[in-house]
């Protein structure tokens, strides 16, 4: 072979990788924007407040807060506090209410939300009286009264109303905050995780969900915009 035939095998072999290379990164590029527009999507429902796949009213989002607009009218229900009381949402009218789901054996969301909850009440300090706090169980088979209040008397989360039912009931009231939970397999000694729904959901002194506070925002975000509906 010539070295002209030589010289043109070796650019068109050249041309040849430098198209695939560019192929490849092109694809790459692409798995890696699918990949994080589906978990975008997956912490940031847009539009659908709940986050269940249902249309649902309007949304406005921001940094990590949905604003509810128009305000959805939340079904009242009843479950059990710490101390053992029938507590019903509608006990809460007249203050703004703050709610998550979780349960006591969690290791790592519930904790660092109930820890917000409270850096949240005690910035607001004694505007904090008119917001309720509410940790709703979604593992209610372990999440006795009893179990309830050691938990929370053990973190110091006082003014926190701990609440907690039949597994059937917190389903059925979750569905319309969109609430998904499930149970992990139990290990040999019986214990288990619970995959749930994290985040606040905000509901107005007439009882109407107006925020969702998606999960690690900064609890002074939470604070800042608590305040600003607190004065108005």
């Amino acid at each position: 072979m010539t070295e002209r035939k030589q010289a043109k095998t070796s650019i068109r072999s050249y041309l040849l990788r430098r198209i695939l290379l560019g192929l490849i990164s092109a694809l790459l590029v692409g798995i890696a924007a699918l990949a994080m527009a589906i978990a975008y999507g997956r912490m940031n429902p847009g539009a659908n407040p709940r986050g269940d796949g249902s249309a649902s009213g309007d949304a406005l989002e921001f940094d990590g807060s949905i604003i509810i607009d128009p305000p959805l009218a939340m079904p009242d229900f009843t479950l059990r506090d710490q101390f053992n009381e029938s507590v019903s949402l509608s006990d809460l009218r007249d203050n703004y209410v703050l709610i998550t789901f979780g349960y006591t054996n969690c290791p790592d969301v519930c904790p660092l939300t109930l820890n917000e909850f409270r850096s949240i009440r005690e910035s607001l300090g004694s505007s904090s009286e008119e917001l309720a706090f509410v940790f709703i169980s979604v593992d209610g088979e372990r999440d006795s009264p009893d179990a309830l209040r050691s938990y929370l008397a053990l973190r110091d989360l006082d003014g926190i109303i701990g609440l907690s039912g039949a597994e059937d009931r917190v389903r059925a009231l979750g569905i319309d905050y969109g609430l998904s939970f499930e149970m992990t397999t139990p290990d040999k000694r019986g214990g288990y995780l619970v995959n749930h729904t994290a985040g606040s959901f905000l509901l107005d002194p007439n009882g109407r969900w107006i925020r969702r506070y998606q999960f690690g925002l900064p609890p002074h975000r939470i604070v800042a915009d608590l305040e600003g509906l607190l004065a108005s």
